[in-house]
């Protein structure tokens, strides 16, 4: 029995989480917290899979219904011919812009496909699109480098989209950056000075980032100077918000030492903004286009580059920035802050043991910092 309007419209979360079918694999999925997700489940190289076309209201019913009909049909072995690759971009921006709070952003992204992708290779087949064709799009407007930068992580995304759609199995457009000139021709130095006009400008930047969960992540790992793989594969289980603490399994760790992170109430601010845009996966990051998985390894980097920060500021940048300030403060302890930072114990068999160790102190380091960083932008 096919879904209708009223009955999408209707449906309330319930204690468990439910889905209302609508035939042909296609069904909504409502979460206990009312988010209500397009999904269909499929089997593909004889594996159950799910795919995800977006929340509504963002994407319609209507909407829901053409994008898995196209999916079907793209991945059946006799069916009509390949999508474009400007179908496929067409598909991949209906999930794309609701992940968007930026207005400005919204508009961008498909007019840079519009002015300087679709003119190319729009109407050509995406399985039949060479690397040498995307190398002479994105070469073609290398005079504007950060344009020609946005365009090349744009083209890879679609691409990213039609493989996790299934309809293509491998694509040229990994990497595509590499092809252009650097943005910035200053020797990178990977983090910035410490002073508040610095810090001020660069959350300044952060907060105008086009995509939510990124701007958010780059704002968590700022207050709590972890490593991109600890926040990566963060995951809700992990987190005590009674205790306000969250604790890093061994096996994402350098040392393999499990790593205590005391919470601040900006950061417990962070992740609860986070929370709004988590499916049903345990993932704290979780990608707003691949849902199930977490952000890619350099989302957060190619972010800050997107931002002007190329050569300025790295992600691993917020480590040497908090190192910085907290050894100038007397009230704190070197080895409260080294042991925050997770480096390397000299001594292998005390660094067994205290994965909690100097806590109260590095409660007060933490909430120190986050206050710090807060004074800085005057927040």
């Amino acid at each position: 029995m096919k879904l209708t309007i009223k009955a999408v419209v209707a449906a309330k979360p319930q204690d468990a989480a439910y889905k209302l079918s609508d035939g042909n694999g296609l069904y909504l999925y409502v979460s206990p917290a009312g988010t209500k997700v397009w999904r269909a489940n499929y089997v593909h190289d004889g594996k159950q899979k799910t795919a995800t076309y977006g929340q509504y209201p963002a994407v319609s019913l209507a909407q829901a219904r053409q994008i898995n009909a196209d999916r079907k049909a793209g991945m059946a072995a006799q069916a009509k011919a390949v999508p474009t690759f400007k179908q496929i971009a067409e598909r991949w921006l209906v999930v794309k812009l609701q992940s968007l709070s930026n207005d400005k952003h919204k508009k961008q992204i498909p007019s840079t496909l519009e002015e300087y992708v679709y003119p190319d290779i729009g109407d050509r087949p995406i399985d039949q699109i060479k690397r040498a064709d995307l190398v002479a799009v994105v070469q073609k407007i290398s005079r504007i480098p950060e344009t020609a930068h946005r365009v090349a992580g744009r083209i890879c995304s679609v691409f990213d989209f039609a493989q996790d759609s299934g309809v293509i199995e491998n694509h040229p457009a990994a990497g595509l950056s590499r092809v252009l000139p650097s943005n910035k021709v200053k020797k990178p130095r990977g983090c910035i000075p410490p002073t508040q006009g610095e810090v001020k400008a660069l959350f300044a930047a952060i907060d105008t980032y086009e995509e939510s969960v990124t701007l958010l992540a780059l704002k968590f790992i700022a207050h709590t100077f972890v490593r991109t793989i600890e926040l990566r594969g963060m995951r809700w289980s992990e987190v005590d918000f009674a205790n306000m603490v969250w604790v890093i399994p061994e096996e994402r760790m350098k040392l393999r030492i499990p790593h205590v992170v005391p919470l601040t109430r900006q950061t417990v601010a962070i992740l609860e903004e986070l929370k709004k845009y988590s499916s049903e996966s345990d993932l704290v990051v979780e990608s707003p286009i691949v849902r199930g998985s977490t952000i890619s390894e350099n989302t957060m980097l190619f972010a800050l580059y997107r931002l002007g920060y190329r050569g300025r500021m790295t992600v691993h940048g917020f480590r040497v920035l908090a190192s910085t300030v907290l050894n100038q403060q007397p009230q704190f302890s070197a080895d409260a802050i080294e042991r925050q930072l997770a480096h390397k114990e000299s001594d292998e068999v005390r660094a067994a043991y205290h994965r909690a160790e100097y806590l109260p102190q590095r409660r007060d380091i933490m909430t120190w910092w986050s206050d710090w960083l807060d004074a800085q932008c005057n927040c």
